[in-house]
């Protein structure tokens, strides 16, 4: 005897309609913020409904002074040949303006996003509206939408924190971590890079960031993101005061701690986590040193004496910076080395000053430092020492920190330095890979 599928049913969740099979268990729902004009139905069945069903049940459900429905259902608004989807049909049936995807969503906190396409609105009677990737929508979605430069190797990819910029123009993941960077309503955050892909075009990079900067608002934040993140240094210490107020720096991709604190990681150029950058979030002002808001103790029992400092022993203080850690005399006040740049592939340790070589004294602390730092960051830790200073014993080979704050690599045949640090007994580590390259700044 045949029977008859049971229709589906909804279900009220909160501010939410929830459309389900007859014999559903649950779903996960996405947490947005209220609006009392615009009612979200998520259709969660294992086939999509009929418009004529989708319209029978909130014919019923619909609270009197909804204004607008959000139609959460994949394709609901990819229009056809004929220009019709079920998203402009239950505009139709309904009276009312329905927004719906033209593609897969991904649930984010206070967020629904489009991977690949946009949200479209359908009013009755009318041609569809584009809306961007991203509802509700962020106060500058629409600011954040212009193409790039013709021709450049530079692709600018939509995601729920505002844009990824990046060289390679294969689609993003539906799993990437990009599409997981928190995004802000009141910041555009640009991802800058991509593992495994080829750097974006400096030039390019340099003018689209520029453009857009004016709408973002009074602050943009940039993420790096693999190694052709090295360019977010020199785009934070360009871009304030000429096309916005200040320029935030986070080091990494958001990552979590064994004990659930967020911590902000590098990414490699296989995509893989690296290490945690000390210097965490950085902000930058026109023609002063970055300044550091957030930061990871190199030594977690000592107390810290300012920000992002600590002694390490009388006269020598660790100091957190934007490219590592700087061993540096207590009476050294010195911005060109919180100047630089980090590395997109190493966790530079600056011992002394770029004037000269430090005294002998240093290396008991910087000993004390090394013994203190987890094996993660001991594997990625690249010394640099002022010109002239002689090798010390037990340390791998160092760069050269030239008198101009410029780091100079060890020469071509020389071991890489990250080599050594197993060597010695009061290390531990090691890496196989090729020696860093230098960021290359446009």
């Amino acid at each position: 005897m045949y029977e008859r599928t049971p229709a589906p049913m909804i279900r009220q969740r909160g501010s939410l309609l929830l459309v389900v099979d007859h014999d559903s268990t649950g779903t996960d729902l996405p947490d947005l913020p209220s609006d009392p004009q615009v009612t979200t139905v998520v259709v969660a069945t294992a086939e999509p409904p009929e418009t004529l069903v989708l319209r029978a049940l909130l014919n019923s459900a619909l609270a009197p002074g909804c204004a607008t429905v959000r139609l959460v259902l994949a394709g609901a608004g990819a229009a056809d040949a004929d220009g019709w989807c079920p998203a402009r049909q239950l505009a139709d049936s309904l009276g009312l303006p329905v927004i719906a995807p033209d593609g897969p969503v991904i649930a984010l906190p206070g967020m629904l996003f489009v991977v690949g396409g946009g949200w479209w609105t359908f009013r009755p009677g009318a041609g569809p509206l584009a809306e961007g990737p991203r509802q509700p929508a962020t106060p500058w979605q629409r600011a954040v939408t212009r193409p790039v430069p013709a021709g450049a190797r530079l692709v600018a990819t939509p995601i729920p924190a505002g844009i990824w910029l990046h060289g390679g123009d294969e689609p993003a993941d539906a799993d990437d971590p990009v599409l997981a960077v928190p995004s802000d309503p009141a910041r555009v955050t640009l991802v800058i890079g991509r593992p495994g892909s080829a750097d974006p075009d400096p030039q390019a990079l340099i003018e689209y960031v520029r453009e857009l900067a004016p709408a973002a608002g009074d602050e943009l934040v940039l993420v790096p993101y693999g190694p052709g993140g090295r360019y977010v240094d020199d785009l934070a210490a360009r871009l304030p005061g000429d096309a916005v107020a200040a320029v935030r720096v986070d080091a990494g991709l958001v990552g979590a701690e064994p004990d659930g604190a967020t911590v902000r990681i590098v990414v490699d150029d296989a995509g893989l986590p690296g290490w945690r950058p000390p210097a965490q979030r950085l902000r930058y002002y026109g023609g002063d040193a970055p300044r550091l808001l957030e930061w990871r103790a190199p030594m977690p029992h000592l107390p810290a004496l300012d920000v992002g400092t600590q002694r390490l022993r009388e006269g020598w203080l660790v100091e957190v910076v934007r490219c590592g850690l700087w061993v540096r005399p207590e009476h050294v006040d010195d911005d060109t080395v919180r100047r630089m740049p980090a590395h997109p592939e190493r966790l530079l340790l600056l011992v002394g000053t770029p004037s000269g070589p430090p005294a002998a004294t240093v290396w008991p602390a910087v000993r004390w430092l090394l013994d203190a730092l987890p094996d993660n960051e001991l594997r990625y830790l690249q010394p640099v020492l002022p010109t002239g200073t002689a090798q010390p014993d037990g340390f791998p080979d160092a760069w050269t920190l030239t008198p101009d704050a410029e780091v100079m690599p060890v020469p071509p045949g020389v071991p890489d330095a990250a080599d050594g640090w197993s060597d010695d007994p009061g290390c531990s580590g090691g890496r196989d890979d090729d020696p860093a390259r230098q960021p290359a700044l446009p």
